[in-house]
């Protein structure tokens, strides 16, 4: 194998899947699916952390694909309704339809114990709705996402009542026996008959069936209920963080079923500079499934997340405004709370408690999908009632669109011990020499093959592609049957599932994936953007000229500095001049159509012949610069720069070809010593004349933003974008951890058909750009401002963002 050694540094993480499971928004028993949906995650290793999604399963909210794309998913799974969920939804109808169910069984003749075995089966079995995810929205969830997935399948889940995740997902109750800690016993919460409050319980303690409850019994773990006389508000209160139970915790909070999911498993946030102390509380307040769902999904992915009931804080407020009546009138005897209304004050108070301890203020974000932002003013006045401190509660409650609340502080989950596994491999022409050795879980003290399965996630330092689906297998070579089940490029890492996709045998070194892998350019990496339109990128001479810059000046941060600069930035102006100008030491030859700079030139730019000379000397060992003498032709009179290449003590003239010994005649001005000119490299100048610098500074931006790696393919044409053989320019394209950004340059004024370009990008089948970068030097329009910020993620740069003027 030819190509020089390089190594790269990886770390490997030992995690547990994360999953989005699909619930139908349009169900009048949304409860049930919501409930179902966790009933399934708890009893999975790491379900705790499971999204659950509405969909119609024609779209997603916006709002939506944000979180999922923040959270970035391995797998995606849908729950299916049965009529086995109406038990608790619908209690009545159930009740009456297993009447006439039973009366039908008995009527034609069958045997009555053999009833019940007939009735939970097909209740199982019936479904509810016609509840599915349409190709053409898997077809998106695959491309926005790039979940594990098959051909076209997104779904690689199908849920129900009584029948949770399968392959490859590890139950914990088949593993638990296995674990070093061992957990004892399970606890289940207490039965509530409001629907409500048992979801919102279960959201915060998860729920088991009665087939993962044996499973844990036949694993030897009792599993029990909590006792009746238990407290479920003190419960969740704790759950959710209520600062003052913190120090005398309820003894069986860490067997419930989602603390039990988290065996071994520990939590951290994906953003270095995340700061638990400066982060809002969010208060999700609204009754309908997307209110439940957002609460959901912002709850796994951060701390400081509750949800209160509209229903509830209506019912809470009413019964203050009797008690305040009836006390104007004398009345004594008042109505006391029903436990959800007493729900509706305990919750608030939570919130509101998480910003209160701790020496830096925190603010609470009031939010909802279904309430406006008036109609969440009004509440919130309602709300400080519930508290002691009412006016405080008021200042420091911000109500918000649902829009801005934050996404990019996301929770990772991974095995305790197993989260920095540090290796450095050997590359040639970015494939690995040899296969990766694949860490394994470290606290357990049998990995149970067939039942024991794990994700490793790979960050390469300084290396993160973007979230595509074909890129996965691209990047990992795991040689045993290769497909898009195995492998998948996450928003924090390369993804492949662990310890086989086949188990054969009975030893784990015989089975266990090593995959080599490799690392592709940033080309191949847009071209796999725009595989599924059928664009193919390739660098335009601009682009030539850029990295031939950046190549020359050391790389991108070099130039970017250089450019950014005034002062060393007029040294490239100069360069550009198009007239005769002697006197600051520029020289223009008109049969070279270039300027040429004399040292003076230099130190009127930076401040002083010292800095001047060594500025020079810096750009002649990079190849910047070229140094040589302007001469004039004795016999055709044409003045021209030689570089030292091309003397001697003669030189032959550019044009006439006379070979001539050069002397004080042909000095340039008529000098009695020649002086020493410089020369622009060309590839530099050509960049610089084209205006490549502004889309230089738009990148040398963009990286300073990076926190992990930054590429870019900078001056690119885009083939085939809108017809077959036509091209169009892409002047900045760049990977900013794993995020892919485009953008336009002008030195001139921004025009409307500016736009035009990216509005056809957006349309394409493509997810949509992190970001889209418009930048000038020039005044902007307040009508192109309004059509752009009508592109999804649109933002514009000008000259002080972008240069120290």
């Amino acid at each position: 194998m030819g190509g020089e050694l390089t190594h790269q540094n990886i770390t490997a993480t030992v995690r547990p899947p994360r999953c989005a499971i699909f619930i139908n928004k349009n169900s009048p028993y949304w409860k049930a699916a919501a409930d179902g949906a966790i009933t399934c995650a708890s009893e999975v290793w790491g379900g705790r952390y499971f999204l659950i999604i509405p969909t119609d399963g024609l779209s997603i909210g916006e709002k939506y694909w944000e979180i999922l794309e923040a959270y970035s998913p391995d797998h995606l799974a849908v729950y299916n309704l049965s009529f086995a969920d109406l038990e608790n939804a619908d209690p009545e109808t159930y009740r009456k339809t297993r009447e006439r169910y039973q009366k039908s069984w008995l009527k034609n003749g069958h045997a009555v114990e053999d009833f019940e075995r007939f009735f939970s089966e097909s209740s199982f079995m019936s479904r509810l709705d016609d509840f599915e995810v349409t190709d053409d929205l898997q077809e998106e969830l695959i491309y926005r996402l790039s979940p594990f997935h098959h051909a076209a399948n997104a779904i690689d889940q199908y849920l129900r009542h009584g029948s949770g995740f399968g392959y490859p997902y590890t139950k914990v109750a088949k593993i638990a026996r296995h674990a070093s800690k061992n957990i004892l016993q399970v606890f289940m919460p207490k039965v509530e008959d409001d629907s409500t409050l048992a979801l919102l319980i279960h959201s915060q303690t998860g729920a088991l069936s009665a087939d993962c409850q044996k499973d844990f019994r036949d694993a030897n773990f009792p599993c029990r209920p909590l006792t009746d006389d238990s407290d479920s508000l003190t419960l969740l209160a704790q759950m959710l963080g209520e600062k003052q139970l913190l120090h005398n915790p309820l003894s069986y909070i860490e067997r419930l079923p989602f603390s039990v999911s988290m065996l071994h498993l520990g939590q951290y946030y994906r953003v270095d500079r995340h700061r638990t102390h400066e982060e809002p509380v969010i208060m999700v307040l609204g009754d309908t499934v997307d209110d439940f769902c957002l609460y959901y999904s912002l709850s796994r992915m951060h701390e400081g997340v509750v949800w209160v009931p509209l229903t509830w804080l209506r019912g809470y407020i009413s019964v203050l405004n009797q008690r305040r009546k009836l006390r104007e009138m004398g009345e004594t005897n008042l109505p006391s709370l029903t436990l959800t209304q007493e729900a509706a004050r305990r919750l608030v108070s939570v919130a509101f408690g998480l910003i209160k301890y701790g020496h830096d203020p925190k603010r609470i974000q009031l939010c909802s999908m279904s309430l406006n932002k008036r109609q969440l003013a009004a509440h919130k006045s309602q709300m400080a009632r519930s508290v002691s401190e009412g006016s405080r509660f008021k200042t420091a409650t911000d109500c918000v669109d649902v829009r801005s609340i934050s996404t990019s502080c996301a929770l990772r989950v991974f095995e305790q011990a197993n989260y920095a596994n540090y290796r450095s491999m050997g590359f040639i022409e970015g494939k690995s020499v040899s296969p990766f050795d694949t860490p394994r879980p470290k606290n357990f003290n049998e990995i149970k093959l067939g039942e024991h399965y794990w994700l490793t996630s790979l960050q390469i330092e300084a290396y993160q592609p973007p979230p595509l689906p074909t890129l996965g297998p691209k990047m990992l070579k795991i040689f045993r049957g290769s497909s898009t089940t195995e492998s998948r490029v996450a928003s924090d890492g390369v993804v492949y599932l662990c310890p086989n996709a086949m188990i054969f045998g009975d030893e784990l070194d015989a089975i266990l994936v090593r995959p080599k892998i490799e690392m592709p350019d940033v080309m191949s990496l847009l071209d796999s953007y725009f595989a599924t339109s059928g664009i193919t990128t390739e660098y335009s001479d601009k682009g030539k000229y850029f990295n031939d810059t950046v190549n020359r000046f050391g790389g991108l941060d070099e130039l970017g500095a250089f450019i950014k600069s005034k002062s060393t930035r007029s040294v490239l102006d100069k360069f550009m001049q198009s007239g005769k100008n002697a006197d600051d030491g520029v020289f223009y030859v008109r049969t070279d159509q270039r300027a040429y700079l004399d040292l003076d030139a230099f130190a009127a730019s930076v401040g002083s012949r010292e800095a001047a000379a060594n500025l020079v000397d810096d750009l002649l060992t990079k190849d910047v610069l070229q140094r040589g003498y302007i001469l004039k032709c004795e016999r055709c009179s044409l003045s021209s720069w030689y570089g030292l290449d091309a003397l001697s003590s003669v030189f032959t003239c550019n044009r006439c070809s006379f070979r001539q010994r050069f002397t004080q005649k042909h000095w340039k001005n008529g000098m009695v010593e020649p002086q020493w000119c410089y020369k622009l490299a060309e590839t530099v100048y050509q960049f610089y004349e084209k205006n490549s610098h502004l889309t230089a500074q738009v990148l040398y931006k963009l990286k300073s933003q990076s926190s992990a790696a930054f590429h870019y393919a900078p001056e690119i044409d885009l083939v085939n974008f809108s017809k077959p053989g036509q091209s169009r320019e892409m002047d900045v394209a760049c990977i900013l951890d794993g995020q892919i950004i485009f953008g336009e340059c002008k030195t001139e004024t921004l025009k409307l058909k500016d736009i035009e370009k990216f509005e056809a990008l957006v349309r394409k089948p493509l997810r949509n750009p992190a970001r889209i970068v418009f930048a000038t030097t020039q005044s902007v329009s307040e009508e192109f401002k309004g059509r752009m910020s009508r592109l999804p993620n649109a933002e514009l740069m000008v000259r002080s963002d972008l240069y120290d003027d």
